[in-house]
């Protein structure tokens, strides 16, 4: 190998170093998904919540953390934080899917209880 092609080596593995490094979660504001069903978890202090939604007796978990704009609505009253959302609620949460994580919410509606 020459001192050339090696420097392009160097350069290459410096990039792909840096490119690997996470940065903070945050949502691109494009792409939108929504997960119904019941709130298994809340860490308010850690704006963070699982929701597990049951399809063909198949259960999918997806952690959910809190966008610092994030609303949360009920039908009865107005705009909440997290820290009413509380375990065992049924909820739609519309999220954005971020790196590693499963997704950052930034919108709750706390479905009536049936």
């Amino acid at each position: 190998m020459t001192r050339g092609s090696r420097g392009i080596v160097a350069v290459a593995v410096v990039w792909t170093i840096a490119l690997a490094i996470p940065a903070p979660a945050r949502g691109n504001g494009v792409t939108q998904r929504e997960i119904q069903g019941r709130v298994v978890s809340v860490d308010a202090s850690a704006g963070s919540f699982v929701v597990a939604r049951e399809f063909r007796g198949k259960t999918t978990r997806v952690t959910l953390k809190a966008a610092p704009a994030l609303r949360v609505f009920t039908c009865a009253d107005t705009r909440a934080g997290l820290d009413r959302v509380k375990a065992g609620m049924t909820v739609s949460a519309f999220y954005e899917v971020v790196g590693s994580a499963d997704g950052v919410a930034n919108l709750i509606v706390i479905e009536p209880t049936r």
